[in-house]
């Protein structure tokens, strides 16, 4: 090819002008054109002629190669002659390719806004072939393709050269302009456009032109909900050249984000350029783990600005992400998720990345921070699922990786807290992951990491506040007192106002130390009694190190019994008073560093061990943290016998979907909720160690099917339950360990008793009796589950301590209480009541608080969690004393009826 000298000279007009030829001469049909293999006009008399010439012959080489999907130039003939001229000569092809690009553009717009017209002009003027060409490719046919120049323009680029503003503007045009047809891709590599430009930035001065071109640039590429790492890169480049290299790109409008922008400008010049560079490589996080390169980059970047100072400033920042947006946006349709709750795009990306920083940092605050962050980011939003994944996730692998108790605990009490499905799991993958890099088994992991937070072996934190001292302590079931100490030794439970105004970060911080204690007690609880199905085992002195005498958990273990084996020596005890006694309130001889422990199960006990550990607890009034000595126990019926592998036992009941749902998370069934569309899904207890999955069928009530508005069913009918196998193969009933059957049935009676809508004492004054009024009067009124039958039990020996024992008496389903303006039953199954002598409906809605329903009584239960028996007996108690009712709803049943 012959080379052509000055490009200045060959192009004469701009890209843009001699488009604007090449089109004019297309439409109107001026002169004589041909047209090559990508079917673009070439013009005898365009200076750029030679140039396009060979850029068909390298379109007509690339098109005959069906064997390759990426275009590599020196592959072909054409391509090594190309990218072997003169640089001048290079940059006259680049020229000629952004005009067949922008040409096709048009051509791509001009077919959109104007088919009609282009029809009437291709059937007079068929001799035209780029016109001919435009008509056929609004019927879908793909006869230009500008796209195969992209590689050959990325190599030419590669080469320094004296680019004019208008190339560079065209050359932005190309790579910020919408395609028409998404089929093709990007024609310009935008990595070699900003390669181009900042070579010319570093000599020439930016004009305002093509200053506005970047900043549209810049715009369409932070434009949407989520923005590509890739895209984040080309937005920092950009905001260099456009001299916003100190633009840290947060966000406003969030608290963290408002709050770090307001500190980033009272920093010193330098400093503040020094957090911009750590918060722009932030930015970068996209990956689901950090690249070596990306750690040793944010390494630099953070000794830059010191870890010290790193930490004092973003640990304020996590806290602050689960507050409110500063600025609220008032409107949004309401079947999207609300904006005000979520993260925008670029402040997530930075949150993200300052998050990966934190990994393998060995500081219980940093930990303690990430593992709220966590908490945080996967709540629930409505219309959308978890609030921030990204940033959640990356908190669980900073904490993964960080080798310390206080990492390894935090990810223990997320564990328990979180009960979001897809959350949970990544949450067990991180737990798992912590363990193996531990060297331990994950059950060691959560047990020996449970944190203490500084609570002595008496379960209490002092703190000294000037001349106050605060004390809490962990006192009797789900209690928790704070009060305050004067010098004098005066006491209040108030927060004293000098503490406030002296002491406000140390307060705070306490705060947030028994907010975690009241978060993390009932999630062991929770832990502790899936042991039941762990068949986990300890020696004698692990055991009472973890449990007994751990400071948190020693509240909830010492008032569990315990099963203690030494060779073939077995007895069961509990921790009363300094030592360890069996039923008869004998010290147990002999546990040493031999014995193995277990959680104790009433399954297969003899009878009087059973009946003697409940008269225990009743007569010591000790309240178990969960039903253990109390609980039933079930086993299998001949019906199950005869049907083999499933069990029929709970099935035909109508229970409330979402509260169901709730429920089935917090025992640690699997499942999703149902609605109109395709939903649909089995609740499952997965069982690991058992090489066992429990299936709980549930379908929509048929011919009921009313859902809320999000289109969720409100009910659902209950069905089989099911053993598997973990390859889904049924397994025979007889085939299952007893205590596993036995727990989980009696997970699905739970499910049952609280999630029935015959638990509801609002449904016979609804209007709905229509549609489950039989089945609501059979379970409201009808025979005892096994939990009311223990329930039942527990009211005989509890009674006659009441002071209204002489107006109660107990029958088969019902307590009897004597008021003295009328008879009622209360239901022992559903706490529902009937009033004598007509059996007339009352409706009393309880307050669901547990707590609510026993202050006022202060009586004693043997077990927490039964809501319903705590229920009964403050009605019980209400009833009683029927005269001094003062609700009116409740006083016009009782008067009119």
């Amino acid at each position: 090819m012959e080379t052509t000298g000055n490009p200045e000279n060959v192009v004469g007009p701009t890209i843009s002008e001699l488009l604007d030829h090449v089109w004019n001469w297309a439409l109107e049909d001026r002169r004589p054109a041909t047209t090559g293999c990508g079917m673009f006009p070439i013009y005898s008399e365009d200076p750029l002629v030679q140039f396009h010439q060979r850029l068909d012959e390298y379109l007509a080489e690339v098109r005959a190669d069906t064997n390759s999907w990426r275009i590599a130039p020196k592959k072909y003939s054409s391509g090594s002659t190309i990218l072997g001229v003169a640089n001048s000569d290079k940059l006259a092809f680049l020229r000629a390719i952004a005009i067949r690009i922008l040409f096709h553009k048009r051509m791509q717009r001009h077919a959109q806004d104007n088919p009609g017209r282009l029809r009437d002009q291709v059937s007079m003027l068929k001799r035209i072939p780029v016109l001919a060409s435009i008509a056929r490719y609004t019927g879908g046919q793909r006869l230009m393709d500008p796209t195969s120049f992209g590689t050959l323009a990325s190599e030419l680029f590669r080469t320094e050269h004296p680019f004019t503003e208008a190339d560079l503007a065209s050359f932005v045009d190309i790579s910020t302009e919408e395609y028409i047809n998404p089929y093709f891709f990007e024609y310009f590599s935008p990595d070699s456009v900003l390669r181009a430009l900042e070579r010319w930035t570093t000599r020439n001065e930016i004009p305002s032109s093509l200053r506005q071109k970047l900043q549209g640039w810049q715009l369409k590429l932070s434009d949407g909900t989520r923005v590509s790492n890739k895209s984040r890169k080309l937005i920092i480049r950009i905001n260099a050249m456009l001299g916003l290299g100190n633009d840290p790109g947060i966000q406003a409008g969030e608290a963290w984000s408002d709050a770090s922008l307001a500190g980033l400008k009272q920093m010193p010049g330098e400093r503040m350029v020094q957090w911009c560079r750590l918060l722009q490589h932030c930015q970068t996080a996209e990956p689901s783990q950090p690249t070596q390169k990306w750690t040793a980059t944010a390494n630099k970047l953070v000794e830059a600005v010191g870890r010290d100072e790193f930490k004092r400033l973003v640990v304020p920042w996590f806290d602050l992400v689960a507050l409110p947006r500063t600025v609220q946006q008032e409107s949004w349709n309401e079947h999207q998720p609300d904006p005000n709750q979520l993260i925008a795009d670029v402040n997530s990306a930075i949150l993200k990345g300052l998050v990966w920083i934190c990994a393998g940092w060995e500081d219980k605050n940093i930990s303690r921070s990430l593992s709220l962050l966590a908490q945080v980011c996967f709540k629930k939003v409505r219309n959308l699922g978890p609030r921030c994944p990204r940033i959640g996730n990356a908190s669980l692998y900073s904490l993964s990786i960080t080798l310390t108790e206080a990492a390894a605990g935090e990810l223990t009490r997320l564990n328990q807290i979180i009960k979001q499905p897809s959350a949970k799991k990544l949450v067990g993958k991180s737990l798992d992951k912590a363990a193996e890099l531990s060297g331990q088994t994950r059950e060691d992991l959560e047990e020996s990491t449970v944190p203490t937070y500084g609570l002595d072996a008496d379960g209490c934190i002092k703190q000294e506040f000037g001349e106050y001292t605060a004390q809490f302590r962990i006192h009797g079931p789900d209690a928790f007192e704070l009060t305050w100490r004067k010098a004098d030794g005066k006491t209040q439970k108030s927060v004293p106002a000098e503490v406030k105004i002296s002491h406000g970060p140390d307060l705070k911080a306490l705060k947030r130390t028994l907010k975690d204690i009241e978060q993390m007690l009932p999630a062991q609880r929770q832990r502790i009694e899936r042991l039941f199905l762990a068949a986990r085992e300890w020696d004698f002195e692990k055991w009472r190190n973890r449990y007994l005498n751990h400071p948190l958990l020693a509240n909830i273990c010492q008032r569990l019994i315990w099963h203690f084996q030494q060779d073939q020596q077995t007895a069961s005890g509990i921790w009363y008073k300094g030592n360890l006694v069996d039923y008869r309130g004998l010290p147990l001889d002999g546990p040493g560093a031999k014995t193995k422990v277990r959680l104790w199960h009433p399954l297969g006990q003899e009878v009087d061990a059973v009946v003697g550990w409940r008269r225990w607890l009743e007569m010591n009034e000790v309240t178990q943290p969960f039903k253990q000595a109390h609980r039933e126990i079930y086993i299998l019926t001949d019906a199950e016998l005869k049907t083999g592998t499933y069990s029929n036992r709970f099935a035909a009941h109508i229970i409330r979907q979402h509260q169901f749902a709730a429920l089935a998370k917090e025992r640690g069934w699997i499942y999703r909720l149902q609605g109109a569309f395709d939903s649909h899904n089995v609740p499952t207890l997965v069982l690991r160690q058992w090489d066992i999955a429990v299936e709980f069928w549930v379908n929509s009530p048929e011919g009921h099917e009313d859902t809320s508005q999000a289109g969720i069913y409100l009910h659902l009918a209950t069905d089989q339950v099911r053993f598997c196998d973990m390859r889904a193969t049924a397994r025979q009933l007889t085939e299952v360990p007893a205590l596993v059957f036995s727990e989980t049935m009696r997970d699905v009676d739970l499910f049952v008793g609280v999630c029935s809508v015959g638990n509801d004492p609002e449904w016979h004054d609804r209007g709905e009796e229509g549609v489950y009024g039989g089945y609501w009067q059979r379970i409201s009124f009808g025979d005892l589950s096994a939990p009311a039958k223990t329930r039942r039990e527990v009211l005989e020996r509890l009674l006659p301590r009441l002071k209204i024992a002489g107006q109660c008496t107990l029958q088969e389903r019902f307590l009897v209480v004597r008021g003295t303006l009328r008879t009622y039953k209360i239901h022992l199954g559903s706490a529902n009541i009937l009033m004598e002598p007509n059996d007339h409906y009352l409706c009393i809605v309880p307050d669901q608080s547990r707590a609510a329903a026993r202050a006022g009584q202060n009586v004693f239960l043997p077990f927490e969690g039964d809501n319903t028996l705590a229920v009964i007996l403050s009605k019980a108690f209400l009833l009683a004393e029927d005269s001094k009712i003062k609700d009116h709803s409740i006083l016009h049943q009782i008067q009119t009826h």
